[in-house]
């Protein structure tokens, strides 16, 4: 039933409401977990997002004798086949949003996967009431960047005895992204947070869904700041691969999380970092890379003059060496494309320059002006402009590729690049210095020497073992031996 209820909707409208039902064994492993912290049967248990029931499936094969058993569903696609099916069961149904629901019943137990929505889905009206809800009953101020399954969290304790547990199927990225401090603000100080379980990247639990997973649990119970939290990784919640223990006071919520599970410190030692020798930002983002980043067949065809074309890299697998050469300042790669960026108005265009204006008309005829980032660009096929960077980096990786993951390449051409890479700009004490092509290369050099662990514990997990590195995690990450290089240099050049 539910293969059959997926099916029949878009891949894009499940994205949109998050809609990634949980795989029969990995919500009977769940339930086998609660049985065995509870220690008995007959609790009563609530499901705030049930879908077609997978949870309430496990609950009936693991436990016995529970009396209040409520699931909401808000999706009507979902909700009255399973109605229909858990008819005559234990089972009490609700069609509606958890989230403007008044509890009525505490229960036991609450075991859930929240709708893995984003934040851009949300609208601004829900997003405003839903942060002043959790102000008002937590304390706590939730980013507007959060997704919708940081709110369930948040709110979910009124529906929970005093002792009552609580578990949650959510993705990994709370544990490092900013929105997600509020999260580690509740899960430290205003409840017992008892267990925090990581998959392996590598072992995704959602075939559907491209995110790193992690089963929270946490009493509800004021927060005690000597409880012992595990934390553990790999295999299942019941037989992990690695465990460590942490007390409550050990947990920041301004920390990165995920470096608790491979051992590496919470907090560091100040040591110089990225960030203090360069600027870092991302590629440019063109808004349709298909319509701007162009070939030279296309550049010949419609006649475009080298005034509206800038070089610009190609994606990291175009990239075969972590050093790119120049030839007359045009990179030295094996496709080599340019950006196209025209700043001058139709009119001008249309008399001067005829078969660029054809080019521009093609844009229109595939609607190009309307995506987001043109639409808020005047015009909208004038790009941003942006200087070459000597040093660039994929902020994309994955844990079993053939390359090192986020490596360092020297970019000795004039080529800009899309967003797909971070930009390293020397910081303006240091440009002077990483002009001379014997200090920029052995900044290039060092910043290699760099561990993958280091560059992986500043990043993002996400499912399929791939890792994203953000400018502001870039920034942070330690150094290494580039501040005696650089740090050298300034010195000197004060005698």
């Amino acid at each position: 039933m539910q293969a059959t209820l997926d099916a029949q909707k878009t891949q894009k409208a499940r994205n949109i409401m998050g809609q990634f039902s949980t795989p029969y064994p990995l919500a009977l492993d769940i339930m086998q977990y609660m049985k065995n912290v509870i220690g008995k049967d007959g609790v009563s248990f609530i499901e705030p997002s049930i879908g077609t029931g997978v949870f309430y499936s496990a609950y009936t094969e693991v436990f016995s004798g529970g009396k209040e058993i409520l699931g909401f569903e808000i999706d009507p696609h979902y909700f009255n086949p399973s109605k229909e099916f858990w008819k005559g069961t234990r089972l009490q149904l609700r069609q509606g949003d958890f989230l403007t629901q008044t509890p009525d019943y505490e229960y036991d137990m609450l075991v859930t996967n929240p709708p893995y929505v984003r934040h851009h889905h949300i609208d601004v009206e829900t997003k405003k009431r839903l942060q002043a809800d959790v102000q008002k009953k937590t304390g706590i101020r939730v980013s507007g960047l959060a997704g919708l399954y940081c709110y369930f969290m948040l709110l979910s304790s009124a529906w929970l005895k005093k002792d009552g547990l609580s578990c949650w199927i959510v993705p990994c990225e709370f544990m490092d992204v900013n929105y997600g401090e509020a999260v580690k603000k509740y899960l430290t100080d205003n409840v017992q947070l008892l267990h925090i379980h990581r998959f392996n990247d590598n072992e995704p639990q959602f075939k559907d869904a491209l995110v790193s997973s992690c089963i929270v649990v946490f009493r509800n119970e004021p927060s005690n700041k000597d409880e012992i939290i595990k934390f553990s990784l790999g295999g299942s919640i019941n037989s992990p691969e690695n465990v460590k223990f942490f007390t409550t006071r050990q947990l920041k919520p301004d920390t990165k999380w995920t470096n608790l599970f491979t051992g590496s410190a919470l907090t560091e030692s100040a040591k110089a970092t990225i960030g203090d020798f360069f600027y870092v930002k991302r590629g440019i983002a063109t808004g349709d890379n298909s319509f701007f980043i162009i070939d030279q067949n296309t550049i010949d065809r419609y006649e475009i003059p080298q005034l509206f074309l800038r070089p610009i890299l190609p994606g990291p697998r175009y990239i075969k060496g972590d050093c790119i050469g120049s030839e007359n300042g045009l990179p030295d790669v094996d496709r080599r494309l340019f950006l196209f960026s025209c700043n001058l108005p139709e009119n001008i265009i249309k008399e001067q320059f005829p078969k660029v204006w054809l080019y521009i008309l093609s844009g229109y005829e595939r609607g190009v002006q309307n995506s987001y980032i043109c639409s808020h660009r005047k015009p909208w096929y004038s790009c941003e402009e942006r200087e070459p960077a000597a040093i660039i980096v994929p902020y994309m990786g994955r844990a079993e590729s053939s390359r090192k993951m986020f490596r360092f390449i020297l970019n000795t051409s004039n080529a800009i690049t899309t967003n797909v890479y971070l930009m390293l700009y020397p910081k303006p004490e240091y440009a002077h210095y990483m002009k001379q092509e014997a200090t920029l290369k052995k900044v290039w050099h060092n910043l290699n020497t760099i561990s993958s662990n280091e560059l992986v514990c500043k990043g993002r997990f996400y499912g399929g073992g791939l890792r994203k590195m953000e400018p502001n995690e870039l920034k942070q990450t330690p150094a290494g031996n580039i501040g005696d290089i650089l740090t050298g240099k300034a010195q000197l050049s004060l005698f």
